[in-house]
């Protein structure tokens, strides 16, 4: 397995290093330690006045000693992973867009990052460099925030029929394998608007759920089978960001939050949004948003 480990040598750089470290561990393969430069500032002079050539030599100078120093600084994170494989990549520029070109050049089978808390304003100015990877990444990705999945404790999966939370099923089999997890499986249940005789519709709908139910225990035996303790659990809303956020609040106890996302259009999300981007927006527990890649 090879996971792609984008770090900023932050307070969460330890975690994301300890998950990624238990994972190959687990799986076997290689670590791709990334790490995105900022450009040194360039204020640009009046069309007025000619740009001295030292000014523009001192700026790369001083973006080749950024580069310098965190590669020595990711050399030691090299250190910190062994035996574990890995191998370092620094770039200069926005490490929303570095990320995400060095997974498409690097192919990973994960990749995982840390989050940062950040204030509203904030928010609003600069978005989350972690949310945008969420929306535009092709590969699963875990996403540590508040604290470090120990890997030991319940799983929580929500689940919702769809052809991509089917093949999520699939890779969470093979990927909590190694590990001594008990798993949940979450379904929301949306309301369904039936426009037929009252009587008529809510006997449908009780039918639909009653199907629904019992393809849910199949799935639990499958996870059993397999050699997990798992359970299976629903609830009913509106909207099942909303629903899988209570669940997880009202959990305590969930050490992962695993879900798919159907990587909608630019113009479906705006219209229909995202319901992984916005749990991943409330919850404060990592989670894992599974995505298939190309």
């Amino acid at each position: 397995m090879k996971v792609l480990v984008p770090v900023d040598f932050s307070e969460i750089t330890n975690a994301v290093l300890k998950t990624a470290k238990k994972v190959c561990e687990a799986h076997g393969g290689e670590v791709v330690l990334f790490h995105a430069v900022s450009p040194a500032i360039y204020i640009s002079y009046p069309e007025s006045l000619s740009v001295n050539v030292i000014d523009v030599d001192v700026l790369q100078e001083i973006e080749a000693k950024k580069r310098r120093e965190a590669e020595e600084k990711l050399r030691g994170l090299q250190d910190f992973l062994k035996p574990i494989s890995s191998r370092i990549l620094v770039e200069v520029g926005d490490p929303r867009d570095l990320i995400l070109e060095a997974e498409e050049r690097e192919n990973p089978d994960m990749v995982i990052l840390g989050s940062h808390k950040k204030g509203l304003v904030e928010k609003i100015l600069i978005g989350s460099t972690a949310e945008k990877i969420v929306k535009h990444s092709l590969k699963p990705m875990i996403v540590i925030k508040g604290f470090e999945p120990t890997l030991t404790k319940k799983i929580l999966i929500a689940y919702d029929f769809s052809r991509t939370a089917e093949r999520m099923l699939d890779f969470a089999l093979e990927f909590l394998r190694p590990f001594k997890v008990a798993v949940e499986i979450l379904h929301v249940e949306e309301p369904i608007d039936i426009p037929l005789v009252e009587k008529v519709g809510e006997a449908i709908y009780n039918k639909y759920r009653e199907e629904k139910r019992k393809y849910m225990k199949t799935l639990e035996e499958r996870f059993r089978e397999a050699g997990f303790e798992v359970s299976v659990s629903f609830a009913e809303g509106d909207d099942p960001a909303e629903e899988i956020v209570k669940k997880v609040e009202r959990n305590g106890d969930t050490d992962l939050l695993m879900m798919g996302s159907r990587g909608l259009s630019g113009l479906k999300r705006i219209i229909l949004g995202s319901t992984s981007t916005e749990v991943f927006r409330r919850v404060e527990i990592p989670i894992l948003i599974y995505k298939e890649g190309r």
